[in-house]
């Protein structure tokens, strides 16, 4: 009896420790994530390991004063963390609050899916050619009510047109963002939070609003640029340059695949990423690049460039031969003149010397 009690016990103890061991590693998970996802939160998190290592070596080294210092720190420590941090932890909050177990992508059969993928990159590519700014947000796990009641109730069917003609600067619906849940359009001219990290003045409203909304839920926001026709897409607080095959590409992992792990998406390959850390923004990643990468036009375009110089490299060996040729044929013809001029000078010497005598 006593050895089943104590076994009972230890399986407990474990149970206990292996709650704990959870409760902890998400807490560092979600800490790693906040830093990771805000460069300005990057210098801040090395002065707080700077400040605890600085702690640990006083206490080995018996430095009084030093340690004294570091537990004052350490102490209104966590005051001053809540504050610098208010927006990050209300985003954290916000996320926990509006998840769900499964997105309204789950939902679909594989044709809606499929038929809203097509949807969605023909109104894209549509919008971009026109130069016609829109934001089209795909809703997730995190619910988008809130935000959806900020704008114009629509329930509507997902298409290519109707999404066109919203975005037309002419209708009253164009400004704002058109939220979609499923493969239906819940509403148009929603407004979303606008990101507070410092982005280069060609990104206007628009992407400052997908990133906003990318940072609070687990949203996917596709933006296109009014001045530049660009298609872009604003997730987990990044933002990734697309074209249509991409974004194809993207749109077939985010949907077609929406009942796998995050950890198990393939990879898709973006047409460029933008490299925002010398900016104190966000660091984007930037993979790899091969040659499969490279655009079809760039080998296009140097091989033009090779053959043009190899046709003026081509013109100017033969204008060089050409000009020598004509030269040697001038030095011929001015060499056999004097020649005959030296010859006649002769005869006509030779033929008043005969004169003479």
């Amino acid at each position: 009896m006593s050895l089943n009690l104590l076994t009972l016990q230890s399986i407990l103890r474990a149970i206990k420790i292996l709650i704990d061991f959870l409760i902890v590693w998400i807490l560092i998970y979600y800490t790693l994530r906040v830093v990771r996802n805000n460069s300005r939160t990057v210098q801040i998190f090395k002065g707080v390991v700077l400040v605890i290592l600085v702690r640990f070596l006083a206490l080995y080294f018996d430095l009084k004063v030093v340690l004294s210092l570091a537990d004052f720190v350490i102490q209104y420590g966590v005051l001053v963390f809540v504050i610098i941090f208010q927006q990050e932890i209300r985003g954290i909050l916000e996320r926990l609050g509006k998840s769900t177990v499964f997105s309204s992508l789950h939902t679909l059969s594989g044709n809606e899916r499929e038929r809203l993928i097509n949807e969605l990159v023909s109104a894209s590519v549509e919008l971009s050619e026109k130069k016609i700014g829109a934001l089209i947000a795909l809703e997730q796990g995190h619910s988008l009510v809130d935000y959806i009641k900020t704008g114009t109730p629509i329930n509507s069917a997902v298409s290519a047109d109707l999404l066109t003609s919203i975005f037309v600067t002419t209708t009253p619906l164009h400004d704002g963002a058109v939220i979609i849940q499923g493969d239906r359009i819940a509403c148009a001219s929603a407004y979303f939070p606008t990101t507070a990290l410092d982005l280069p003045t060609r990104f206007g409203a628009r992407h400052r609003a997908a990133l906003g909304i990318s940072e609070v839920t687990d949203s996917v926001t596709i933006v296109i640029s009014e001045e530049t026709g660009q298609i872009s897409v604003a997730e987990n607080g990044k933002l990734t340059e697309m074209d249509e095959d991409s974004l194809r590409d993207f749109l077939n992992v985010l949907i077609q695949n929406a009942e796998k792990e995050v950890s198990n998406r393939i990879e898709f390959k973006p047409t460029r990423r933008l490299n925002l850390g010398r900016l104190n923004v966000d660091p984007i990643k930037i993979e790899k690049v091969d040659e499969t990468d490279t655009p079809r036009h760039f080998f296009k375009k140097k091989e033009e460039k090779s053959s043009i110089y190899d046709k003026e490299d081509k013109k100017k060996k033969v204008g060089f031969f050409k000009k020598f040729k004509e030269d040697k044929n001038d030095t011929d013809e001015s060499d056999i003149e004097a020649l005959k001029s030296v010859t006649k000078r002769n005869k006509d010497v030779g033929g008043d010397g005969d004169g003479e005598e």
